[in-house]
């Protein structure tokens, strides 16, 4: 199911424990990429993202319009990210004349997150949550065909699956039809 954030602000308050899972399954691979695109290697990006997500759980209630809930921490994660390199920079030899608009001391991309990588990631979502609503069938020949790194042949598809190989095509078109009637437009 499919909960708007809105709804799982909500039920977070309320202390459903999947909510919390599924705001974090949501959101990681988009605020890890915040820290990473301002220069920092993956484990303080890691710590970033934990920071992001106590404070979520210690403002949860806070949170004024929870429909927003995105924004709210995409926010927060440029600001901790900002902190961190901050923090990260201080007492480090700074020579005469240097200030605060040393571009040493910027972040390496401060640029934001532009919209198509917004709606690519959610599209990248909505993909995902389709598929794992597609039968059994359906999932393991679209993985065979077009998610496995190694290319499988339509002769390995159909022993594996144990379909005749000339339906191999029509099955596949099935089973896109199936995919993209599960996405939302």
């Amino acid at each position: 199911m499919n909960r708007t954030d809105e709804e799982l602000v909500i039920a977070c308050r309320g202390g459903d424990e999947s909510a919390w899972e599924a705001i974090t399954y949501k959101f990681q691979n988009l605020l890890f990429s915040i820290p990473r695109r301002a220069g920092l290697g993956k484990d303080l990006a890691s710590d970033v993202l934990q920071d992001v997500f106590t404070t979520l759980y210690l403002k949860i209630d806070l949170l004024e319009k929870p429909e927003f809930l995105r924004a709210w921490l995409i926010t927060t994660t440029k600001h901790k990210t900002m902190h961190l390199i901050s923090r990260e920079t201080r007492g480090r030899p700074r020579s005469i004349g240097d200030d605060e608009n040393d571009p040493a001391f910027e972040i390496a991309d401060k640029s934001p997150l532009a919209d198509d990588m917004l709606i690519r990631l959610e599209r990248e979502e909505q993909i995902e949550n389709a598929f794992t609503e597609i039968d059994d069938r359906c999932r393991q020949l679209l993985m065979m065909l077009y998610l496995d790194g190694d290319k499988v042949s339509y002769s390995e598809i159909a022993d594996k699956l144990d379909i005749p190989l000339g339906s191999i095509g029509p099955t596949r078109a099935r089973c896109l039809d199936k995919l993209l009637k599960l996405i939302p437009k």
